[in-house]
C-alpha cells in the first residue's frame, strides 16, 4: 500500500513570485536532460536503513524543518521554451510530502539496487519541488530514501543534511522544542562571479585542445543520440596495491589523489587516449565561511596535460600535483564557461573538455550513527545514469582503497570497464620495486592485467620447426621420393617432379650462361604454366630471387618495374614482348616437356641461406610509386609449412592455381603444393569471372583446395557452390562480408579465413571458420612461428581489446624494401622481445577469445569537417546488413571544402532501393560524422588486377552522379509536398543566420559546425515553435543539424501533404 502524507499544493496555487534567469550552471544541468527526454542524470541520493520502525510524522516534522530552514531547498524552476527561470518560495507556500510504501520487498543484499527505480524518476521543471522523499517498510527495518536534484544539492550537502536532520527528528520523536540554531534561515548561497584573470587563465589553459584526442581506443563511438544511460563496476585494490599507493604518496610527496590521478591520465594513455587529455574532476567552490551551506556549489575542473611516452611517472605525478593545484585557484569560473573557449568541431552532444571523470573521496562512507534510539546505517543508492563516458571513483576508507566505475554501457561494456579497473591495479604495482620504478619512462610500462598476458601470450605461442628449410628443398625431396608424381597439370599437360626438376636446372643453367649472380633479382612474364613453375625452382638453384610479372600490365608499369628492381634477366613466354629499354637480357622460358633421364636425381647443387631473398613482389598501391618487398626463403618455407599442416595438404591433394602471378596470394597455390608434394592444377583467368569455367575445371580435375578473394568468391559462388562440398576453401586478400562466409560455408566446404600483408609473406593469421561466426568475422590467430602485437603510436603494446596499429613479428617478415632503405626503417622496426616487426598500417584488436579482429586501414583514416572517420569501419558496419554483399566508402571531393562521404553497396540482387534502410542501419551504429551522405546500390564493386576493390573506378563513378541525398536532408525538397517544404528550409535559414549571426548560411549549413551549441539550440527550437508552429526537441536537432535536414524531419512530423 503506498500513500503520501502532506502532498504538496499544485504549483498553480502557488503565490506568484519575481521569477530570475537560471545561472549558466544551472541551465547546463536542465539542457543535459532535456537531449534525453526521462532521463534522470542529475537525481541525487540519500538513503539509509534503520534497524527498527520510523515514525511518519516525526520524519515529516523534521524534513518541514530543513525545508524551512535552508532557502535553497525551497527553489523551484521553470522551464518555457529556451529559457529556464528561478525563484524561491516561502516557507509557508513549499511542503513535500513523504511517500510511504508498505511491504517494500528487496533483500538486504539487494536493498540499494532496489532503489534505484526511486531515484531515478525524473523531476519536472514547472515549479514542483526539487526534493523528494520516501519512506519503505520492510520487516527487517524501515528505509528512508530522499532524492534531490542537482540544481538544489550536491554530494557535500549531504553530511549537514543528514546531521541536522537526525537532530530535528529526535527533538519532534521526543516532543521536544527543535533546536534554536536549526530555525535559523539560510539564505541562497550565490557564488562569487569569476574574475577576469580566471577567464584568462582557462582560455590560455584549453588553448588548442582537440576535444577528439578523448577516444579511448576500447569501446564504441557514442551515437547520435544520448540515453545517459549509466551502469557500475566495482573493484577493491589489494592491499599491496594500497601499500604501493602509500608509498608512491611520501616517495614522490604528492597527495593520494594526486598520485592516484597521474595513473588515471596514464591508463587513459595507455588505452588510446592523448597524448594531449583531459580529466574532468569535481571540486567544491564554498567559500571557507561557508562551508555548510546546502546546494549546487561544485564544479568540475578539466585538468589538461601531455602523458608522453618517455616521461617517468615521477614527472607524471609532479605535473599532475602542479595542474590540480594551478586548476584550483581558478576553480570558480563554470565548466560550461570553460567549454564555451573550446571550439566545437562537430555536433556531437558530447562536451568538448572531457569525457572521463576522476573524483577522489577520501574516507568514504558515512560512519553508523544514532537516530532517536535506533541504529541507523547509510546506504549508497544510484539513479542508474552517467553523464560521461567513464566516471572513475576511488574512495579511501581505513586500510584500503575502493575503485568504483560508472559508465555509459553504450560506449564501454562491463567487461571492458572490469578491464581498466583491473589494469589500473597492475599500472599501480608495477611501481611495486621501490624508486627506481618511478623513474622508468611511461611508454616502457606495460599496463596489461593477467588475463591479457594469457589471451595474448597464448595466442602468440606458435613456435614449431619446419619439415623443410626452403620450398626448394622441399621439391628436391619430392623429386627424389617420387619423381613420376605429377606436379603441375595443364590441361591436358601432366608435368611430373621430374620434369619440372630438368627445366628448372635447364633454367639454371640458361641464366648461369647469361652471368647472373647469386643474389641477383630475374624477373619472370608470363600467364601461368609449368614452365614458369620450373622457372621459380631454375632461379632459386641459381641463388637469385624471382620477381613476378603480369604481362598483361601495361608497358610503362612493366618499365618501371624492371627498372626498379634491377632485373639481370627477364623470362618470358612466346607470347610476351618485352618493353624496351630496360636493360634486362631477355630469355624464353625453358620447356618441361624434355625428355626425363632415367638415373635419379642428384644431390641438391644450392641450398638457400635463410635470410637469402627468395622473391621480389611489387605492391599495388593505388597512388604513389610502387614499392618492392623482398621475401626470404625461411619466411616462405614457414607460411608454405604452417598452410599445409593447417589445410592437411598431402600428395593426394590438387590446389587450384587461380590466382594472377604478380598477386602474393598466388605463393599459397604455388608453393603449398610444392612444399607438401602435392599437384598443380593451373586455371585460366576466365576461372576468376566465370563461375562456369570454374564449374567444369572442378568437374574435370577434382581439386581439393582452392583460393581466392572475397571478389572472386562473389562473381562465382553461385555456379559452383554446390561443388565445393568436403573440399578446403580459403578466402582473403581483403574484408570477407560474414554473408559471403555463411554462404561458402552453407556449401559444405571448409572455409579457411586468412589474412596478411605482403611483407610478411602472404597470410600471417588465420582460422578455420565454424559455428555462428557473429556480425563482424575475425583474422584468427598468428600462424607458426609468428607473433602479432597491436601496437599505440608510442609503439607500447596494447592489451585485449583495445584498437591499435596491427604488427607482425616472427619468421614470416620480409627482408625490407628493395633499394628504399628509409622506407624499410620506417615500417620495420625492433621489438625488445619479439625481434623484427612490420607495421602493418592496419587497425585492430585483440578479442579476449585471442583472436585478432581488424578494424580499418590506418591510411584510409580522415578528417571530413572536423572529425577523425575510419572508412574502414563504415564498410564493417555496412556489410554486418543482411542484405549487403559488399560495400566501399570513400570521400568524393576537397577535404577543406565540400567533400563528402559516399557508399557504394553490392546486393546480389536485393531491391536497389535500400537507401533508407541503409541509413537507419549506419545511424545506429556510427557516430553521425560517420554516416555516408550517400549511397548507392551497384550490381558489383569494380575490382582491380588483383581482384580487390578499386577504389580508384569508384572515385570515378562518384564524381559521374549528383549525390542522392539520405537522411541528411541535403535537398530541399522534391515530389509532393515541395513547395511547402522550400517554404520551410527558407524559414530555418532565416532563422539559422539570426541565431548564428551569419549570412553565409545555406540549406546545408550545420548549426553546430558554424557557431551552434546546445543553449543557443534551445532557443533556436523554441523560435521554430514560434513561426512555424511544430514542436521540435533538441535531440532531433543533433540528428538532423542542417535546415534542409530538419525541414524533412518536420515534414515528418506534419504527416503527408494531402
Amino acid at each position: 500500500m503506498n500513500r503520501t502524507a502532506n502532498t504538496a499544493p499544485h504549483s498553480a496555487s502557488w503565490p506568484e513570485r519575481e521569477l530570475a534567469l537560471a545561472g549558466r550552471k544551472e541551465e547546463a544541468l536542465w539542457l543535459l536532460e532535456r537531449l534525453a527526454p526521462g532521463s534522470a542524470p542529475n537525481n541525487l541520493p540519500l538513503a539509509f536503513q534503520v534497524d527498527g520502525r520510523i515514525s511518519i510524522s516525526a520524519l515529516q516534522e523534521a524534513l518541514g524543518v530543513l525545508l524551512r530552514r535552508h532557502e535553497v531547498l525551497r527553489t523551484v524552476f521553470f522551464a518555457a521554451g529556451a529559457d529556464l527561470t528561478k525563484t524561491v518560495l516561502g516557507p509557508g507556500d513549499f511542503r513535500v510530502g513523504i511517500e510511504e510504501v508498505e511491504d517494500f520487498a528487496a533483500g538486504a543484499d539487494r536493498l540499494e539496487d532496489a532503489l534505484t527505480p526511486l531515484v531515478a524518476r525524473p523531476f519536472t521543471f514547472d515549479g514542483r519541488p526539487l526534493v523528494r522523499a520516501v519512506l519503505l517498510r520492510r520487516p527487517e527495518g524501515d528505509v528512508v530514501c530522499f532524492v534531490f536534484h542537482h540544481l538544489v544539492y550536491d554530494t557535500v550537502s549531504g553530511t549537514v543534511f543528514l546531521e541536522e536532520l537526525t537532530r530535528a527528528y529526535e527533538s519532534a520523536a521526543a516532543g521536544r522544542e527543535t533546536d534554536r540554531d536549526l530555525l535559523v534561515p539560510v539564505p541562497v548561497l550565490h557564488e562569487e562571479a569569476p574574475g577576469q584573470e580566471s577567464v584568462e587563465f582557462w582560455r590560455a589553459r584549453m588553448a588548442g585542445f582537440d576535444p577528439q584526442t578523448l577516444e579511448l581506443g576500447i569501446g564504441t563511438p557514442q551515437t547520435a543520440q544520448p540515453e545517459l544511460a549509466g551502469a557500475q563496476v566495482t573493484h577493491t585494490l589489494s592491499p599491496r596495491a594500497a601499500a604501493v599507493v602509500r608509498r608512491l604518496q611520501k616517495e614522490l610527496r604528492a597527495p593520494e589523489a594526486v598520485v592516484l590521478l597521474a595513473a588515471y591520465f596514464l591508463l587513459l594513455s595507455a588505452h588510446g587516449a592523448g597524448p594531449d587529455l583531459t580529466v574532468g574532476s569535481p571540486v567544491n567552490v564554498r567559500p571557507p565561511e561557508a562551508q555548510r551551506a546546502i546546494g549546487y556549489h561544485v564544479n568540475v575542473l578539466p585538468l589538461r596535460l601531455r602523458v608522453e611516452p618517455q616521461e617517468s611517472f615521477g614527472s607524471l605525478v609532479r605535473t599532475a600535483r602542479d595542474t590540480f593545484f594551478d586548476a584550483l585557484v581558478h576553480s570558480q569560473v563554470p565548466v560550461d564557461s570553460i567549454s564555451g573557449l573550446v571550439p566545437r568541431a562537430d555536433a556531437s552532444w558530447r562536451g568538448t573538455l572531457f569525457r572521463h571523470l576522476f573524483n577522489y573521496v577520501p574516507n568514504f562512507g558515512m560512519p553508523d550513527f544514532d537516530l532517536a534510539g535506533l541504529r541507523a546505517r547509510p546506504l549508497v543508492a544510484r539513479n542508474g545514469f552517467s553523464k560521461f563516458d567513464l566516471e572513475f571513483f576511488v574512495m579511501s576508507f581505513e586500510g584500503g582503497l575502493r575503485l568504483i566505475a560508472v559508465h555509459d554501457p553504450a560506449v564501454l561494456c562491463a567487461e571492458d570497464v572490469s578491464a581498466l579497473l583491473h589494469r589500473y591495479e597492475a599500472l599501480l604495482l608495477s611501481f611495486a620495486d621501490g624508486e627506481r620504478a618511478t623513474q622508468v619512462p611511461v611508454g616502457e610500462l606495460k599496463v596489461w592485467d593477467g588475463r591479457d598476458h594469457d589471451v595474448i601470450g597464448a595466442a602468440n605461442a606458435t613456435g614449431g620447426p619446419l619439415e623443410a628449410a626452403s620450398v626448394l628443398e622441399a621439391v628436391h625431396r619430392h623429386v627424389r621420393s617420387a619423381p613420376q608424381r605429377v606436379a603441375v597439370q595443364h590441361g591436358p599437360r601432366a608435368v611430373t617432379y621430374r620434369q619440372l626438376w630438368e627445366a628448372a636446372e635447364a633454367t639454371c643453367a640458361r641464366l648461369e650462361r647469361a652471368g647472373v649472380s647469386a643474389g641477383d633479382v630475374v624477373a619472370v612474364a608470363a600467364r601461368r604454366s609449368p614452365e614458369v613453375v620450373a622457372a621459380v625452382l631454375g632461379i632459386w638453384l641459381a641463388g637469385c630471387a624471382y620477381l613476378p610479372l603480369d604481362p598483361e600490365h601495361p608497358a610503362e608499369r612493366l618499365s618501371y618495374l624492371l627498372s626498379d628492381s634491377g632485373a639481370a634477366v627477364l623470362l618470358g613466354d612466346a607470347a610476351f614482348s618485352a618493353p624496351a629499354g630496360t636493360g634486362a637480357a631477355v630469355l624464353a622460358l625453358a620447356p618441361v616437356d624434355g625428355p626425363v633421364p632415367q638415373a635419379p636425381a642428384g644431390a641438391l647443387r644450392r641450398r638457400p641461406a635463410p635470410q637469402d631473398a627468395a622473391y621480389l613482389i611489387y605492391t599495388s598501391g593505388s597512388t604513389g610509386r610502387s614499392k618492392g618487398a623482398l621475401i626470404g626463403h625461411r619466411a616462405l618455407a614457414n607460411v608454405a609449412a604452417h598452410f599445409t599442416g593447417q589445410l592437411e595438404a598431402g600428395a593426394d591433394d590438387a590446389t587450384l592455381w587461380m590466382t594472377t602471378f604478380a598477386f602474393d596470394m598466388a605463393g599459397i597455390e604455388l608453393h603449398v603444393p610444392l612444399y607438401s608434394g602435392g599437384r598443380i592444377v593451373i586455371a585460366p583467368d576466365e576461372a576468376r569471372t566465370r563461375g562456369a569455367v570454374l564449374r567444369e575445371l572442378i568437374d574435370r580435375y577434382e581439386p581439393s583446395i582452392l583460393e581466392a578473394t572475397p571478389t572472386t568468391w562473389r562473381l562465382v559462388l553461385d555456379q559452383v557452390a554446390d561443388r565445393l562440398a568436403g573440399r578446403r576453401v580459403i578466402c582473403g586478400g581483403e574484408p570477407v562480408p560474414v554473408t559471403l562466409a555463411r554462404s561458402l560455408m552453407d556449401s559444405g566446404c571448409q572455409v579457411h579465413h586468412a589474412y596478411g600483408p605482403t611483407e610478411t609473406t602472404i597470410w600471417s593469421t588465420s582460422r578455420v571458420l565454424a559455428g555462428d561466426l557473429g556480425e563482424r568475422l575475425d583474422v584468427g590467430r598468428p600462424i607458426r612461428n609468428t607473433q602479432v602485437m597491436v601496437l599505440d603510436p608510442a609503439g607500447r603494446e596494447l592489451p585485449v581489446g583495445v584498437r591499435g596499429e596491427v604488427c607482425i613479428a616472427g619468421s614470416g617478415v620480409g627482408l625490407g624494401y628493395h633499394r628504399r632503405p628509409e622506407l624499410s626503417a620506417e615500417r620495420f622496426r625492433v621489438h625488445p622481445v619479439h625481434g623484427r616487426y612490420y607495421r602493418t598500417g592496419d587497425l585492430g584488436q585483440w578479442r579476449k577469445d585471442g583472436r585478432l579482429e581488424l578494424l580499418g586501414r590506418a591510411d584510409r583514416q580522415v578528417k571530413l569537417r572536423g572529425n577523425r572517420i575510419e572508412l574502414g569501419e563504415i564498410e564493417a558496419v555496412l556489410l554486418e546488413h543482411p542484405r549487403v554483399r559488399a560495400a566501399a566508402a570513400l570521400v568524393v571531393g576537397d577535404l577543406s571544402a565540400d567533400a563528402r562521404l559516399v557508399a557504394f553497396v553490392e546486393t546480389g540482387g536485393a531491391p536497389a532501393d535500400l537507401t533508407g534502410e541503409l541509413w537507419e542501419h549506419a545511424r545506429a551504429r556510427l557516430p553521425r560524422s560517420a554516416i555516408p551522405q550517400d549511397f548507392r546500390v551497384i550490381d558489383a564493386l569494380p575490382a582491380n588486377a588483383n581482384q580487390k576493390v578499386d577504389y580508384l573506378a569508384l572515385a570515378r563513378l562518384a564524381g559521374e552522379h549528383t549525390p542522392a541525398g539520405t537522411g541528411t536532408g541535403a535537398g530541399t525538397g522534391a515530389g509532393a509536398g515541395a513547395g511547402e517544404q522550400d517554404a520551410t528550409v527558407h524559414e530555418l535559414i532565416t532563422l539559422w543566420r539570426r541565431l548564428l549571426e551569419r549570412e553565409d548560411v545555406t540549406a546545408t549549413t550545420n548549426f553546430f559546425t558554424h557557431g551552434g551549441h546546445s543553449l543557443l539550440g534551445a532557443q533556436l527550437l523554441q523560435r521554430i515553435e514560434e513561426s512555424l508552429q511544430v514542436t521540435v526537441k533538441l535531440a532531433d536537432l543533433f540528428s538532423a543539424p542542417t535546415p534542409a535536414g530538419l525541414a524533412e524531419h518536420i515534414r515528418g512530423l506534419r504527416g503527408p501533404t494531402p
